[in-house]
């Protein structure tokens, strides 16, 4: 699993200390309606626009085999509830399903890229009293997204007045061009690229 972290990430993750904790997200996409969004954590969380219901799953270890295949990553999510595996039923088994599997820090919710974030597709499923456990596919690079963020020349994607966006303007909201930037003393964070051609869409590890 390849390691991005954001500029804001490796300085959390430096730290000698810290009141923030990293939170692995999962994303179930059993069907096209069907969505679970399950966070591992002790209270729910909102990131993205979405809540994420704080909810007891594992991630254990990769399997790999001698003959060249790719690996699986059981993720074996709680079952005593029985809430996910009726889900699971009400979709044949779950298998095909999309997974996605996220890695935020909670000092930092209000940047909607997460520091990890993967796609893999459920090969199997299977339950017991315990446990609903997903066999996840090998990562799919094409799938992945890479870089995390589109960069735009006069469009910042930062969230106004957070982490990286930073302006401590007494403006209440920005339209996110680099007009508005200017207008507010805060140019030198301006998220896009106003050196861009004009049209042109780059993508950034930023």
């Amino acid at each position: 699993m390849a390691l991005n972290l954001s500029n804001i990430s490796i300085i959390e993750k430096n730290k000698l200390t810290s009141d923030g904790a990293w939170l692995v997200l999962l994303e179930i996409q059993i069907a096209k309606d069907l969505i679970i969004r399950i966070v591992r954590n002790t209270e729910d969380i909102v990131w993205n626009g979405y809540t994420w219901v704080a909810f007891p799953f594992e991630l254990d270890e990769i399997k790999e085999t001698s003959q060249g295949e790719l690996p699986q990553i059981p993720v074996r999510v709680s079952n005593i509830s029985r809430s996910i595996q009726q889900y699971i039923e009400q979709a044949n088994g779950g298998v095909g399903a999309t997974v996605m599997l996220r890695v935020v820090h909670s000092q930092h919710l209000d940047i909607a890229a997460a520091d990890i974030e993967e796609t893999f597709t459920v090969q199997q499923v299977s339950s017991d009293s315990m446990w609903v456990t997903f066999s996840l596919g090998g990562d799919m690079p094409t799938m992945l997204r890479f870089p995390f963020r589109r960069v735009l020349k006069d469009y910042c994607p930062f969230t106004y007045k957070g982490i990286e966006c930073g302006a401590q303007s007494h403006q209440e909201t920005c339209n996110k061009t680099l007009g508005d930037c200017r207008e507010r003393g805060n140019a030198a964070r301006f998220g896009g690229e106003p050196s861009i051609p004009q049209g042109g869409i780059y993508a950034s590890n930023r």
